[in-house]
């Protein structure tokens, strides 16, 4: 009995000592489950989804508007007529999606393993178009909140003149940019809340909450309009597009980089141990973090700050592509089928076609929208991309030690001793072997 007594006390011992001392072990650390980091889902100035399936694309255009809802004027040009069917609004959740399943995340503790997861031409004129000196009105629509006006012009003059007669406030610093579309053959969707219609007040302020606007039109490669931007834009304008395609895709009008995730490891890893988040250690750490998870070491890393040195060290305007996967490899797609993120898709491809979604993200000024964002496939090939960050956080604790240094304690008394070693010699056995074994 005195025997049993003895050995479950040791066993007591050192189970003590693992619990309040932390790690056996000199690489040991906190552990964390996948980290969503970077942007949040609301922080671009523009974002769009872009689906092409070779000859048709569908651009789907966030709408963020901070003011009076009456002032509400929205130009957006397109390489061909979209007809009156083609102009539709759907939720703008749809972005929420597209950024949850394609932001960067970081691991923590990992052992590596990535697992997881050109000139449009003119429509053919028809009976219902409308002919105002040099502008030319295809349609007009009521299209969910919004009223929505097809047009094109022979003259940037006449198309700023009537612009601004019917709401759009145009300067005449605009008519460079409305005739770099003119010469191209491209036609203009400009877009008004509808003021008069119960979904809105003349006097509401929108933030966002407005639908998303959706525009269909054919197409010789995908676009997205970003020179009229130049007319009104901020100082620094973050953008995000996502653009779904039978391949991986790149823009040929842009420079694109695609970001390398061992060098945000390093750069991540470099923050983290400049802000020493496991300089706090022994038991007063652990307690610490039992009693109140608050005063746990805070880790300290900017993922946003590496992406902007990443934009600022190209002396180009340049996207970067974060994101690059065939919407199958998704974890959505393995264990849900055409769920939640693929159902997304559900219209433009057919059940068992396989398409690519690849996510381009920068910053850029006026200056730099000095053209629209084309796209063509990668020539380096459909290669899976996306930022699955695995960081090893050290924690510095005095009473964590290696495999031979633990043991050790119990030689010392063992050896020192001699009363010890002819009476607790069969004890001392078993508790060594049970520490090596945890």
């Amino acid at each position: 009995m005195k025997y049993l007594q003895r050995l479950i006390g040791r066993i007591a011992v050192i189970l003590f000592i693992f619990l309040f001392f932390g790690s056996l072990f000199g690489d040991g650390g906190f552990f964390y489950n996948a980290e969503v980091i970077g942007n949040s889902a609301e922080s671009p100035n523009q974002r769009a989804l872009i689906v092409y399936d070779g000859s048709k694309e569908t651009l789907i255009l966030q709408v963020k508007y901070s003011g009076t809802v009456s002032d509400f004027a929205w130009v957006v040009p397109v390489p061909q007529q979209p007809k009156a069917d083609d102009i539709t609004t759907t939720s703008d959740s749809i972005f929420q999606i597209l950024h949850h399943y394609t932001q960067p995340r970081v691991v923590f503790g990992s052992d590596g393993n990535e697992g997881w997861w050109m000139p449009g031409q003119r429509g053919v004129f028809d009976d219902n178009m409308i002919i105002e000196q040099d502008v030319i009105i295809w349609e007009r629509l009521q299209v969910g909140p919004y009223d929505v006006t097809v047009l094109s012009g022979s003259s940037s003059q006449a198309l700023v003149d009537w612009l601004n007669a019917n709401g759009f406030s145009f300067t005449d610093d605009a008519e460079s940019v409305i005739d770099y579309y003119i010469q191209k053959g491209w036609f203009f969707v400009a877009t008004k809340v509808n003021v008069q219609g119960d979904l809105s007040k003349p006097d509401s302020a929108y933030q966002s909450g407005l639908p998303a606007l959706k525009i269909a039109f054919p197409s010789d490669q995908p676009v997205f309009p970003l020179r009229i931007s130049e007319i009104s834009s901020a100082l620094e304008n973050e953008i995000e597009l996502y653009v779904a395609a039978l391949h991986r895709m790149v823009s040929d009008s842009y420079q694109t980089v695609t970001t390398d995730r061992e060098e945000v490891e390093k750069k991540m890893e470099a923050q983290m141990a400049e802000s020493d988040p496991g300089s706090v250690s022994g038991i007063a750490c652990f307690f610490s973090r039992i009693l109140d998870p608050a005063e746990s070491p805070q880790l300290e890393y900017d993922y946003e700050s590496i992406f902007r040195d990443e934009v600022n060290a190209h002396p180009d305007p340049t996207f970067i592509v974060e994101f690059a996967v065939d919407a199958y490899a998704l974890p959505d797609s393995l264990y849900h089928g055409r769920g939640s993120f693929l159902g997304i898709f559900n219209e433009f491809y057919p059940a068992l076609k396989v398409f690519w979604v690849t996510r381009f993200r920068t910053i850029l000024s006026p200056d730099d929208m000095q053209k629209d964002v084309t796209f063509v496939s990668d020539p380096n090939g459909d290669n899976r991309h996306f930022l699955l960050i695995h960081l090893d956080q050290e924690q510095s604790n005095p009473w964590s030690a290696s495999l031979l240094v633990w043991p050790g304690f119990f030689v010392i008394p063992f050896v020192t001793f001699k009363r010890i070693r002819k009476q607790y010699w069969r004890e001392w056995i078993v508790c060594f072997l049970l520490l090596l074994m945890i």
